[in-house]
Order: C-alpha cells, then structure tokens, then sequence
C-alpha cells in the first residue's frame, strides 16, 4: 500500500504534441518514458533545424531565378543535392555502425552549419557565384546522407517498438509540415531581411539541434572490437548490401517503394505545368498547399494512433488507397474535385511510410542498422532522379503525340481526358497510377512479405557473418 501512495503522489505528467509521458518513482515505465523524452528533445531540435534549412532552400531557389533566371541552373541545384547524398549513403552507413551515432549526427549538424556560416560570408561581402552555392549543396547532401541513417538507428534504439509508429508519424509530419511552412515565410522575410537575414536565421536553428543532441544521453551500441578496428568500410558496405539480399521480404519491400518514389518523381514534375494549363499560378498554390496540408495532417494522424498492429497490412492497405486515387486524379478536370483526390492520395503516405519504417527498425538488427537504412535510403531514392530526367522526353516524343486530336489515343480517350499535351499528361500518369496499383495488390499477397507480420518483436537472425 505504501509503494502505491508512493507512486500516485510522485507521479507527474507532461504532454507532448501526440504523446502524452507518465513518469512514476517506483514504476516499470521509466526507462520507456525516458525514451520518449530523449526522442521528442531530439525529435524537436531537428524540427527547428529543418525549418531553417528549408527557408535557406527557398531563398537560394529565388536567388538563383532572380539573378539568372535560368531554369537550368536552378535543376543543377537539385541534382547537387540528391545525387552527392546518394554516392556517399553506403559508406556513411557503415560509418554510423562504427561510431558513435550521436557523434554522426553532431558532426552531420556542425558541417551543415559551417556550409551555411559560409554562404552567408561570401553574400556578406557580395562574392556569391553559381559554385558557392553549389558547394554549400553538396556539403548539405553529405551532412544529410550522414544524419538519416544516424537518427532512425537512433530513433530505433530508444523509442520502445509499441511507440516507433508513433515517433516515426513525427518525423513524418515535421517533414511536411516544413514543406509548407518555410515557403511562405522565408517568402515574407526575404524582402525585408534578404537572404542574408535568412542565412542567419538557419545557421542559428543548427544550435537547436546541437543543443537537443548534447542535453540527451544514448547509450552506445556494442561491437566487438574486431568489427570496430579490423573491418574496412568496404566490407562493412558488403554485409549491408549481403544482409538485403538474404532477407528477400525486407528486399521486396524495398522494391515496392523505389517504384512508388520513382512513379511520384514523374508526378513531381508534371503535376505543375498540368496546373498550370487548366488554371493560374494562384490555383497551382492552393493545390501545392492542399498537398502539403494533407501530408501534415496524415503525420499527425499516425503519429497519435501509432499505426495498425499488422505493420505490412498497414503498408499495402494505405497504399492501395493512395495508388487508387492516384490513379483516377489525372481523369478530373476540375480543380476543387483534383484537390480532393490529391488530398486522399497524399493524406495516406505518411501513414505508410510510417509502417515501413516501424518494419525496418524492427527486423534489421542494431548492429547494422546504419548500413541498411543507408542502403536503403540510397535505393529508395535514387530513381527519383532518373524520373525527372525521363519525364519531359517520355511527354515530348510518346504521350502528347500519342493524345493528339489526330492520333489513336485522342480519338479513343479524348472525350475523357481531352486532347493535346495537357492530355498527355493526364494519360501518363494515369498509366503509371495503374503499374503502382497493380503492384500493391500482387505484393500484398507475397508470402514472404507477410511472414514480416510474424514474431514482430524479433530481429532478423539472418545477418552476415563478418558483422
């Protein structure tokens, strides 16, 4: 009786955004709840860094149009950002296994910031060329490539599995919700503060991150000294690339979600110009914005439920929901009833994105984590790329030939989705929402895929020998 007077009288309760953190004395819930906390710390450092980094995004894509009003350059700026990040996952990855997470997520922050603290230098004193910025990218790129590994093994290793879906609906949200926040604002306060004033801004929301970072105790990872001091990076990279192609469900999961990034690469740069066809520049902000606002509220739906049990079920079931959508967005010619359909489409993601990522933090063991998110993220990613690159000949010389008055698809589907280039794009998509519907169907009933849904709690046994 006295230890449970105890516990009621010392028991405090916080509340953080979808999380809600019971602290007892005598309880078995303390080391979960410390979990908690040292995540939302970080959770919420990274949040007020993301934030700044995506107003100095913004204001550089300005600057760059302004100033050169060439669109080339400003899709040079792109490809430094994804594709240095891309070349550098793996062996960031195999470094995150080695060292000290918290220490790669420091180091990722500090590098960003001094990139930044550059930039601002060289604006300063009114230097700034087309190559400053480009090295300032690819510096962000390698912090980033860095920092993602770090944090979902980081993420994995002090959230207890029954919140993951939950801190991971988090990390979701405050992606998006970045997305559309920093626009506006950073579109505020250039012309009183200038890019300058922007710059500030980001390198000082570094220190929000560093500070969460240093305040927060993790404790390390253990490896045998042999892994640590005898094992080049290259074979760490080959146990990464060794333990995929064992586990084939977590390999086709992997699969699935290229092929969903690489169809929405397509949408990513098509959707604008089909916009922007049917309406103004006004109606393109209210659909981006709707976009954005749907992915902000998926976040933080998932991240207050935490997800289905059945973590697969979840996966598939969303993203039926998303291709099918999807799919039938590119037949309306309405601009309210598109939004409706984005938003249903967009809404779901996170809430699938969230699921894998639960799936992944529990399945692949922590001594390998950094490599195979890094692995993971470096394949997931990389046929974003090639998808921009592919979009504008695919619509030039296949699908606005193919929709038009005269040609077979015009006079088959014009009275549907209409004629010309516009339709073109209508017809593309609409083709590529079908590959990723139908893809969703098969491998929701792959066996091995299901057989993740079993003994969720477990690691996979099935690493490779040398780790």
């Amino acid at each position: 009786m006295r230890n449970k007077n105890l516990k009621w009288k010392k028991r405090k309760v916080f509340f953080y955004p979808c999380l809600q953190i019971n602290f007892s004395v005598g309880g078995n819930r303390v080391s979960e709840n410390k979990g908690l906390q040292s995540f939302l710390f970080i959770w919420g450092g990274q949040l007020g860094s993301l934030l700044g980094s995506s107003l100095t995004s913004f204001a550089l894509g300005v600057y760059i149009l302004q100033q050169t009003g060439s669109v080339s350059n400003f899709a040079i700026t792109l490809l430094c950002m994804s594709i240095p990040g891309l070349i550098i996952s793996p062996f960031a990855g195999a470094l995150v296994d080695k060292w000290n997470r918290k220490g790669m997520m420091l180091a990722s922050d500090i590098l960003s910031g001094f990139a930044t603290l550059g930039v601002f230098a060289i604006v300063f004193f009114s230097q700034l060329q087309l190559w400053h910025i480009y090295t300032a990218v690819i510096m962000w790129s390698v912090a980033g490539s860095m920092q993602f590994p770090a944090y979902q093994s980081i993420v994995a290793q002090i959230v207890e599995r029954k919140h993951l879906g939950r801190a991971n609906g988090l990390i979701q949200m405050s992606d998006a919700a970045s997305s559309i926040v920093a626009p506006p604002i950073a579109g505020i306060l250039l012309p009183f503060i200038h890019i300058q004033g922007i710059l500030i801004i980001d390198f000082f929301s570094f220190f929000l991150a560093i500070f969460s970072l240093l305040i927060v105790k993790i404790p390390p990872i253990q490896f045998s000294e042999s892994f640590r001091k005898k094992q080049s990076i290259l074979l760490d990279i080959k146990d990464g690339i060794q333990y995929l192609r064992i586990n084939k469900a977590l390999l086709w999961f992997l699969t699935y979600f290229s092929l969903a990034n690489f169809i929405l690469g397509f949408e990513n740069v098509l959707l604008q110009p089909l916009i922007l066809s049917m309406s103004d520049a006004k109606n393109l902000g209210f659909v981006m914005s709707c976009i954005g606002l749907s992915m902000v509220l998926g976040g933080l739906v998932i991240s207050a439920w935490g997800g289905p049990k059945r973590k697969t079920r979840g996966v598939f079931g969303f993203g039926l929901i998303s291709s099918l959508f999807f799919t039938f967005v590119w037949g309306c010619h309405s601009i309210p009833v598109m939004c409706v359909f984005l938003f249903v489409t967009f809404f779901f993601l996170p809430f699938g994105n969230t699921c894998s990522q639960v799936i992944w933090q529990s399945k692949v063991e922590p001594s390998i984590q950094g490599r195979v998110f890094a692995l993971r993220r470096m394949i997931a990613m990389s046929l974003m790329p090639i998808s921009y690159m592919l979009s504008a000949p695919l619509l030039d010389h296949v699908f606005a030939p193919l929709m038009s008055s005269h040609a077979i698809g015009g006079k088959l589907l014009g009275g549907w989705l209409g004629v010309g280039e516009n339709s073109g794009i209508r017809l593309f998509l609409m083709l590529l929402g079908i590959i990723w519907l139908l893809t969703t169907i098969l491998l929701s009933f792959h066996k091995e895929i299901k057989l993740l849904d079993k003994d969720e709690g477990s690691k996979e046994s099935m690493v490779p020998a040398s780790t």
